[in-house]
């Protein structure tokens, strides 16, 4: 996988940014306020977003996400650094996006 979550969440905060958005075939777009910006680099391979998903999530969470194609969780980053992730089922992959908490 070209990306970790800890690089996706360190750029939302170099960048100042709200939230990175990912999902498969295509590279990282990075929100910062309320425009997106695509990263260039490489593009997300079919399952990457689920295996990201599969690192950060509990085995209830991420078996909700299967189950409903919904859920919501907080992943600490850091000392004080909080993400809400979304994660959406879509088809046969996963689309997620890493909010920063304020």
């Amino acid at each position: 996988m070209a990306y970790s979550l800890p690089d996706l969440m360190q750029l939302i905060l170099a960048e100042r940014g709200e939230a990175v958005h990912l999902h498969d075939g295509e590279t990282p777009v990075l929100e910062i306020h309320g425009q997106l910006h695509r990263v260039e680099g490489p593009r997300f391979e079919s399952g990457d977003t689920q295996t990201l998903l599969r690192s950060i999530a509990s085995s209830d969470e991420f078996q909700e996400v299967m189950r409903s194609g919904l859920a919501s969780f907080e992943h600490r980053h850091g000392e004080t650094t909080f993400f809400r992730i979304m994660a959406f089922r879509e088809n046969d992959s996963v689309r997620l996006e890493l909010r920063r908490v304020l």
